[in-house]
C-alpha cells in the first residue's frame, strides 16, 4: 500500500473523489445534499487542500491506482479533541476496491506515518465503519483502545505508537 500526500497538481483528483465519498455518506442520514448545480453541500474539502502543517490529505494507491483517500487532522486541527495527536476525519476506498483488505491495510500503514494518540468517529447510523473500525483498530492495538463517543458519535482513542506487529501473511 502506498500512502502519499496529495500534491497541489493531484488536488484535481480529490476534488473528483470526494463527491463519490459524500454519495456514499448521505445513505447514513447527515446533512448531505445536492445543491441546484448537482454538488454536494457542505463540501468541506477546501479545508484539506491548503498548505498547512495540521491537514494531511492522503491518497491511498495500490498496485499503481488510486483506490481512495484518507484525510489526517493533526493537532492543532481544530475538529479534533485536545491531547489527542491525530484524528483520521475522512478515510475513503472505491466501492470497487473494497472487501479485498485494502482499507485494512490503508488504516494500518496511516497509523504508522502518523505516531502518537488518536482519535477517529464515525456516523452512528453507520454500522459497517464502526465495525470496520472496531476491528482494524482492534487487530492494529491487540485490543488497546478506548471504544468511546465524541459529540455522540462512536468513537475510538488509541495510541499507534503501541501497535501491535501484523500477523504472518498480512
Amino acid at each position: 500500500m502506498e500512502i502519499l500526500r496529495a500534491t497541489p497538481s493531484e488536488h484535481t483528483l480529490l476534488r473528483n473523489l470526494y463527491p463519490l465519498y459524500l454519495h456514499d455518506l448521505s445513505e447514513f442520514g447527515v446533512d448531505y445534499a445536492l445543491d441546484e448545480q448537482g454538488r454536494w453541500r457542505p463540501d468541506f474539502l477546501p479545508t484539506w487542500l491548503i498548505q498547512a502543517p495540521e491537514v494531511h490529505p492522503l491518497l491511498l494507491r495500490w498496485e499503481g491506482r488510486v483506490v481512495g483517500f484518507a484525510f489526517v487532522g493533526q493537532s492543532p486541527f481544530p475538529y479534533m479533541t485536545p491531547g489527542r495527536d491525530f484524528r483520521m476525519s475522512e478515510f475513503f476506498i472505491l466501492r470497487n476496491e473494497r472487501r479485498i483488505g485494502l482499507g485494512r491495510l490503508a488504516a494500518r500503514a496511516v497509523f504508522d506515518l502518523f505516531p502518537g494518540i488518536w482519535e477517529l468517529s464515525q456516523l452512528p447510523r453507520n454500522r459497517p465503519a464502526i465495525a470496520f473500525w472496531r476491528r482494524v483498530i482492534d487487530e492494529y492495538t491487540g485490543g488497546a483502545f478506548e471504544d468511546t463517543f465524541i459529540d455522540g458519535s462512536p468513537a475510538q482513542v488509541f495510541d499507534s505508537r503501541q501497535r501491535v506487529a501484523p500477523a504472518r501473511g498480512r
